[in-house]
C-alpha cells in the first residue's frame, strides 16, 4: 500500500508540475489577451482607504468566523502578482482590483502581524510551494485552480480545512461547496470567480439590422439559435475567402459552449472521488456537433484579436474592459444551449489552499474571510465600474445561474482540446470525435487517480 501511495504521489506531482509548466506566466491584467489561464476579477482600485487602514476595519464587524485575536500573527502565501506590477496596473486604471494584495494591511492592522508574499510566476506557483515545502517552510497559502486542484488534493500537497472552516466561507459566491471539495473534505476558499463573456461589435450588429446580443439576453433569447443566427449572418466572404467572422477565441472556448449547455469535458465527483470522461454525454455530444455547424464562422487563436480590433469579427471572447476601439462594443454571457434552460453565465472559479506543513492555518483563514470582506465591500464595485454598471447588473442579476466546471484537471489537457478541436474544424462528427477520444482521456484519468 505504502509503495501504492509512493508511486501515486510521483505521477500526481510530476503530472502538476507539467500541466501548470504549461500555462504560461499569468499577466496582471487583460488575463485572456495573452492566452493565458484567466485570473480573478480584477475588479477595481484601492480598498477602502488604500494603505491607511487605521479606523477603517467596520466592514469587518459582521464577518461570521473571524477570530479577534491570533496566537500567530503571521502568515506567508506564495502569489503571482507582483506589488510593483499591480500598483502600475492600478495607477493606469483605477477600476484594477486584486483582493488578495489589498487584504493585507487590513490584517496586518487587526492582528498586528506580518504578510509575507513570496512571488512566483502563475505556472511557477506550485513548483515554489513543494520548494518550500521540502525545505520544512512551508507556506501559508497559494492559489489553486482548475488544473491544478484535484491533484495537488490526491498528491497531499495541501491540507484540509474542515476544522477550520464553516459554511460562511462558501456562502460569499453562488459556487458549490463541493467544488472545493475530495471525498467529503474540503481543502480549499474560493476567490471572486472569473466571469467569462463574450465582447461584440455593437456595429456589425446594428449595420446587419439585426438585435444586439445583450437585448437578446435580456428578452430571455440568447441562446443558441440566435448565436447560430448571428454568426452565419456576420460572417462574410470575398471570392471563398472569408472577410469577416462571427466569433472567435481560444481553444478552451469549447468547453465554455459545453457548459452553457448542461456538459462538460468530464464527470469530477468530488463527494465520491471518482472522475469519468463525459465527453459521451448527450449534453457535450450536442455541443460538439453544434460547434461543427459553426465552425466555418470561427477562428481559434491569436488570430482573433486582430480580426476584432481591425472590426471584421462580430464576437470574441476574452477582450476585457476597458477597450479602444473605432466601434462601440457590448457585453453578453455565453448563449445558453439546446440541452440547458435559463440565463447563466459561464465563470472560472478558483481558490486559495493551505499547504502540508503550513505553520498558521488559523491565520491563513482568518486573512480569506478578510479577502472576501473585501471583495464583496469593494471589489464588487470596482468591477461594476471597469466593465459598466449596466452589464454589471445584467451579468449579476438574480435570475442569472453560474454556471462551471472543475474538468481540466488532466495532464497536457491543452493537447486533448486542441485535438478535439482539430477534429471540429475538420467537420468530424461528435460521435467520432467522442470514439477517437475517449481512450486518450481515460487514460489521463488513471494516471491521475493512480490506477
Amino acid at each position: 500500500m505504502k509503495k501504492r501511495m509512493k508511486k501515486l504521489l510521483a505521477l500526481l506531482l510530476a503530472m502538476s508540475m507539467c500541466v501548470l509548466s504549461a500555462c504560461g506566466d499569468k499577466p496582471a491584467s487583460n488575463p485572456d489577451s495573452q492566452g493565458t489561464t484567466p485570473t480573478p476579477e480584477t475588479d477595481g482600485g484601492p480598498a477602502p482607504g488604500g494603505e491607511d487602514t487605521e479606523g477603517n476595519l467596520g466592514f469587518l464587524s459582521d464577518a461570521e468566523g473571524l477570530p479577534e485575536t491570533l496566537s500567530n500573527p503571521d502568515i506567508t502565501i506564495v502569489y503571482w502578482y507582483n506589488q510593483d506590477q499591480y500598483a502600475y496596473d492600478t495607477s493606469k486604471n483605477e477600476n484594477v482590483y486584486d483582493p488578495i494584495l489589498e487584504a493585507i494591511p487590513y490584517f496586518e492592522e487587526k492582528y498586528g502581524g506580518k504578510v509575507n508574499v513570496i512571488y512566483a510566476a502563475w505556472g511557477d506557483m506550485l513548483e515554489t510551494v513543494l520548494a518550500l515545502q521540502k525545505a520544512g517552510d512551508a507556506p501559508d497559502l497559494f492559489e489553486v485552480f482548475d488544473e491544478s486542484m484535484y491533484s495537488v488534493i490526491l498528491s497531499g500537497v495541501v491540507s484540509p480545512l474542515d476544522d477550520l472552516t464553516t459554511d460562511a466561507d462558501y456562502s460569499y459566491y453562488k459556487v458549490d461547496k463541493e467544488l472545493f471539495s475530495w471525498n467529503g473534505s474540503v481543502y480549499a476558499i474560493p476567490l471572486k470567480p472569473y466571469a467569462f463573456y463574450i465582447m461584440f461589435n455593437r456595429d456589425l450588429f446594428d449595420l446587419e439590422g439585426m438585435k444586439a446580443p445583450d437585448e437578446l439576453f435580456a428578452e430571455g433569447n440568447w441562446n443558441w439559435s440566435t448565436f447560430r443566427d448571428a454568426c452565419k449572418s456576420l460572417t462574410k466572404t470575398v471570392d471563398g475567402e472569408p472577410s469577416q467572422l462571427g466569433y472567435g477565441s481560444y481553444e478552451d472556448t469549447i468547453l465554455s459552449f459545453m457548459y452553457a449547455n448542461g456538459g462538460s469535458l468530464l464527470n469530477v465527483d468530488t463527494a465520491n472521488g471518482t472522475v469519468t470522461s463525459n465527453l459521451n454525454s448527450v449534453e457535450s455530444q450536442n455541443t460538439l456537433n453544434y460547434l461543427v455547424e459553426l465552425k466555418d464562422s470561427f477562428v481559434y487563436g491569436n488570430d482573433m484579436w486582430g480580426w476584432f480590433d481591425n472590426g471584421t469579427m462580430a464576437m470574441i471572447r476574452g477582450k476585457e474592459y476597458p477597450v479602444d476601439t473605432p466601434f462601440e462594443v457590448g457585453m453578453v454571457p455565453f448563449p445558453t444551449g439546446d440541452d440547458y434552460s435559463g440565463k447563466n453565465l459561464v465563470v472560472y472559479p478558483q481558490g486559495m489552499a493551505v499547504p502540508a506543513g503550513a505553520k498558521n492555518p488559523e491565520g491563513a483563514v482568518a486573512f480569506m474571510r478578510i479577502v472576501n470582506e473585501l471583495q464583496k465591500e469593494v471589489g464588487d464595485q470596482k468591477e461594476a465600474n471597469r466593465i459598466g454598471q449596466e452589464n454589471y447588473d445584467m451579468i449579476y442579476a438574480d435570475d442569472v445561474e453560474l454556471v462551471y466546471a472543475y474538468d481540466k484537471c488532466l495532464n497536457d489537457i491543452g493537447t486533448t482540446i486542441a485535438t478535439i478541436v482539430n477534429y471540429i474544424n475538420d467537420g468530424v462528427p461528435a460521435a467520432t470525435i467522442n470514439a477517437n477520444m475517449e481512450p486518450e482521456i481515460n487514460s489521463k484519468i488513471n494516471l491521475m487517480l493512480g490506477n
